[in-house]
């Protein structure tokens, strides 16, 4: 085995072992959770009805892995283009950011039930525990940020 083999098989190693010590809650939870009200308004409509009806009609005609994976992509962007509203660029951005993880920890989840290929399934659980950490990080970036808000507001 070379030493690209053997690299490769460490990182898959310590992305594994690493997802199994990460893991506080479940994904499918971390994957759900709202977007706090810093973000913009949870009711704003993005265009979500009309996406819906056209990821549908492009799932109608696959097979269950790819409708699966057809499925995320719906709240996610939703939930990308309400964050995309905050009053702020930078609140903006998390904001926006934070469904795109969930997003990406959900067609992991999807790779997860359907892939059969060792590495994508490896992978998939490393995407899912790296972005659950990014997701908690900017949750609690969020929640300065509305903290420190609220304060200024206050005075």
């Amino acid at each position: 085995m070379d030493m690209m083999k053997w690299g490769a098989a460490a990182v898959l190693v310590v992305a594994f072992a690493g997802a199994l010590l990460v893991r506080e809650q479940p994904a499918s939870e971390v994957a759900s959770l709202p977007l706090p009200a810093i973000c913009g308004d949870q009711h704003a409509e993005h265009g979500g009805a009309s996406m819906q009806e056209h990821l549908d009609t492009m799932a109608a005609g696959t097979d269950a892995a790819h409708a699966a994976l057809i499925q995320t992509m719906e709240p996610m962007h939703s939930d990308m283009m309400r964050g995309m509203m905050a009053a702020d660029f930078q609140t903006a951005f998390v904001c926006s950011m934070i469904p795109h993880h969930q997003g990406a920890v959900e067609m992991a989840q999807v790779a997860q039930a359907y892939a059969s290929d060792p590495w994508i399934l490896m992978f998939a659980q490393e995407i899912v525990s790296a972005q659950q950490v990014e997701i908690r990080e900017m949750q609690a970036w969020l929640a300065r940020r509305s903290a420190a808000q609220q304060a200024a507001a206050a005075q």
